[in-house]
């Protein structure tokens, strides 16, 4: 019985052994996980964020969907409303006249006529997206812009305030310009146009301009789409393992994207 006791105790010392000692020293038990790449546009949002407060935070007027034109005043048509009302019913009961009895049929009418001026032009431009996605799309864009710091100014807020100044224009176009310059140092245009093979079907235009000197300081031509989406992951599929498709586009991202590629293009032209 003493010669099987001693095998057994060795084989137990040797299993109560501390896993560390079967290895090499300096060997890592596992493989390290590769260190991902840096977010290069990440690193120019913020150098281009940064530009912007060097610059003195210009303040920016945006012009969703609807441009500057070269009109100095605005054109009315002068035009007359004619509005009339028919109605027909049964009499029920004879009037104090006496003319007419109960159940005689009975007419009346009612005409209204209204002077005013209607505007010919206006610089809006009609959207091509559904009002819902349109909302999220440019809320999207603006957070992405204020949370790094821009300063963005309403366009109709800076028009009726310098309206609303003692002697302001009535007109207007010279509200529009006294409003903005009043309140911004840039100008932001953002426009679009049907593009069936962009994923919203639209593109966009933006452009930034300096109000005091009138000179362009970028425009950026996109549709929402960002920068390339590498392949995506194997997943089992009816054939297989296959890649998975990218999600499909939504206004929000859209409009996250748009405003970074905005602020990529501006890194080094604030002003």
């Amino acid at each position: 019985m003493m010669r099987i006791a001693v095998p057994v105790a060795i084989l137990c010392a040797a299993l109560a052994a501390p896993a560390a000692a079967q290895y090499r020293e300096g060997t890592p038990e596992v493989l390290a996980p590769p260190a991902r790449a840096p977010d290069m546009r990440a690193a120019q949002e913020t150098r281009s964020a940064d530009d912007y407060r060097r610059a003195g935070s210009p303040r920016i007027v945006v012009f969703w969907n609807r441009e500057l034109s070269d009109r100095i005043a605005n054109d009315y048509d002068t035009v007359l409303t004619d509005r009339s009302e028919t109605g027909e019913g049964t009499a029920a009961a004879v009037s104090r006249n006496g003319r007419y009895a109960e159940g005689a049929r009975v007419t009346s009418s009612e005409r209204e006529i209204r002077m005013g001026r209607r505007e010919v032009e206006d610089d809006r431009r009609g959207s091509l997206l559904e009002e819902d996605r349109e909302w999220l799309l440019l809320e999207s864009f603006q957070n992405r812009l204020q949370s790094l710091g821009l300063v963005l100014v309403d366009r109709a807020l800076a028009m009726r305030a310098a309206a609303a100044a003692e002697g302001g224009p009535t007109d207007k176009q010279t509200a529009e310009m006294r409003g903005i310059a009043g309140l911004a140092d840039l100008m932001m245009t953002l426009t679009q146009t049907g593009a069936p093979d962009a994923p919203l079907g639209v593109r966009f235009k933006i452009t930034v301009t300096d109000l005091k000197t009138g000179q362009i300081v970028t425009t950026v031509v996109a549709d929402g789409e960002g920068p390339p989406r590498g392949p995506g992951r194997f997943v089992a599929g009816a054939n297989g393992f296959e890649r998975e498709a990218p999600p499909p586009l939504d206004a929000a991202q859209a409009g996250a994207n748009l405003a970074s590629d905005l602020l990529i293009r501006l890194a080094g032209r604030w002003r």
